[in-house]
């Protein structure tokens, strides 16, 4: 997990066979575009471990379809969601954007003597790029009138970078509207990565975590 090789990898809603394969509530599996699943992502935390004090319960992710491996766990203190590994060290605190942050929203990752990771929904280099392709998206809105299955899919996306530095590296992007992400292993543990697709997907109104 704790590699220096980049992935891309989306985060998506199990199918059918996974959900009965499973022995736990699975909500999310954390797939790469191409290969076995990386991770399984379950509600709560795993079987007789200690919840820290303070905190409340969110997710773990599996190594495997039964709860033999965990990988992390994902606790919640307040606002913020806590990256665990099974013997409870800190891996990373995520900071998610206030539900009322529409424009531009601020995402932070933060981890033990290792540089703040910030992020500002749609980067700039991204936005720009979005305007000049604004030509091809009225064009495939047109084509959309037409045939249904043409996606509108502007070039926009979140990147985390390093800060504090002379030099500020990309450590982990996603693409504006989907949970589809590119981890760059050397600058981020990939478990943080995973962590940071799920967390992102949580919605205290659809009752997530049970």
């Amino acid at each position: 997990m704790n590699s220096c090789a980049k992935v891309s990898f989306h985060t998506t809603t199990p199918s059918n066979s996974e959900l009965g394969e499973c022995t736990f509530p699975l909500k999310w599996v954390v797939t790469p575009f191409r290969g076995e699943p990386l991770a399984y992502a379950a509600a709560g935390t795993p079987p007789n471990w200690a919840l820290p004090p303070g905190t409340e319960p969110r997710y773990t992710l599996y190594r495997t379809k039964d709860t033999s491996e965990p990988i992390v766990i994902l606790v919640a203190e307040g606002e913020r969601f806590m990256v665990l590994t099974p013997d409870h060290q800190i891996l990373a605190e995520l900071r998610l954007p206030p539900a009322e942050q529409k424009w531009r929203r601020i995402h932070e990752i933060v981890r033990p003597k290792e540089p703040l990771l910030r992020a500002r929904g749609a980067s700039i280099r991204s936005i720009i790029k979005s305007v000049l392709y604004l030509p091809f998206i009225v064009i495939e809105f047109l084509l959309s009138l037409t045939n249904g299955d043409i996606v509108i899919d502007p070039p926009t996306r979140t990147a985390w970078k390093t800060t504090g530095g002379m030099w500020n590296h990309t450590a982990l992007t996603q693409r504006m509207g989907a949970p589809d992400y590119r981890v760059y292993g050397k600058h981020l543990d990939h478990r943080i990565a995973y962590a940071q697709s799920v967390a992102g997907l949580w919605r205290a109104d659809r009752d997530d975590d049970s």
